[in-house]
């Protein structure tokens, strides 16, 4: 981050001196953000507003099982599908430069148990590291907005899309609510992946979807180990819990049998999902539809991270 920092203010320095001092003015005071930030008054915030992920995800399930019967004509938002995109993959690539070095860090300096034992505000709770946990965790309420571009495209939204995002937003919510010692690992783990998730929708929506094919499976395959890293870690903190003594891990029982649970259902989800797609013969004989986690669609209208191809075809049924 330090390098890229330099490297935009070289050449800001070129190119418009006058805008530079602005520029680095802006810059450092985003860095002087990211340093001086405490988790605390944070987490005291979602203690406070246990109320805030209920309403979000009652008007959630409102936009996906309701407003679609009220929406009569097609939206089509090419330009701010993409935009909200590279949003999120920039937002996500930061965020991974941000929080997966301190966990890497903190693996080779004290090893795998104090990474999902120890109290957060011993080691990353505030700083640039807490800065950007605490923008996951609050992220997953406009990311809410995924839905919207499906369903003002009258798009059928499928039970692992919705689940993901209803789950992810409330267990997210709870954890940095209870200050879980395992927070730094879902946070990182999400960052990295969607760094390439919506890089991938980025490139689809800006009319690359045959270049950026080969990415599919790949993003799948990493959510999928994904799913299963999030469980081991969640069962590891489970057991330093039980075997260790409450004292001994900074993990709430509550927070981790969700996690588990969670964690578990994805990866069965997104296993279904992957050999749907790639490894049923069913699937290349089949002459026009396909079942995705309950929901009939016509072929070809769904990408293996529950999205929806048919936003890019143009096609009779598009």
């Amino acid at each position: 981050m330090v390098l890229f920092f330099d490297l935009v203010v070289a050449h800001l320095r070129r190119t418009d001196p006058e805008k530079c001092t602005k520029n680095i003015s802006f810059f450092q005071q985003f860095l002087n953000l990211e340093h001086a930030f405490k988790g605390a008054p944070w987490i005291e915030f979602t203690r406070e507003h246990a109320e805030i992920p209920i309403f979000s995800v009652c008007l959630y399930f409102i936009l996906v099982f309701h407003i679609p019967h009220l929406v009569r004509g097609k939206l089509e938002l090419p330009t701010l599908f993409a935009n909200w995109n590279l949003t999120l993959a920039v937002f996500s690539v930061i965020g991974t430069v941000r929080t997966v070095p301190r966990l890497l860090l903190s693996l080779s300096s004290h090893g795998f148990e104090y990474t999902v034992c120890t109290d957060p505000k011993d080691w990353f709770l505030d700083g640039r590291t807490g800065f950007w946990v605490a923008l996951f965790i609050f992220s997953k309420i406009p990311e809410l907005l995924d839905t919207f571009f499906l369903v003002v495209q009258k798009k059928q939204v499928i039970c692992l899309h919705w689940f993901h995002h209803v789950t992810v937003l409330l267990y997210c919510w709870h954890s940095y609510h209870n200050r879980v010692a395992t927070g730094l690992w879902f946070a990182a783990m999400n960052f990295f992946v969607h760094s390439f998730m919506y890089w991938y929708y980025f490139l689809v929506a800006n009319g690359l979807k045959r270049s950026a094919r080969f990415l599919a499976p790949i993003i799948t395959v990493i959510q999928i180990l994904q799913m299963f890293a999030g469980a081991v870690v969640t069962l590891s903190s489970a057991m330093a819990y039980y075997n260790k003594g409450p004292k001994s891990c900074a993990v709430n029982p509550a927070n981790f049998k969700m996690g588990f649970a969670m964690y578990c259902s994805y990866m069965v989800l997104f296993c279904l999902l992957f050999q749907r797609k790639y490894l049923s013969s069913s699937h290349k004989t089949s002459p026009s539809k396909d079942t995705i986690c309950g929901v009939e669609m016509p072929r070809g209208r769904v990408d293996v991270a529950g999205r929806f191809c048919s936003y890019w075809l143009n096609d009779k049924d598009s």
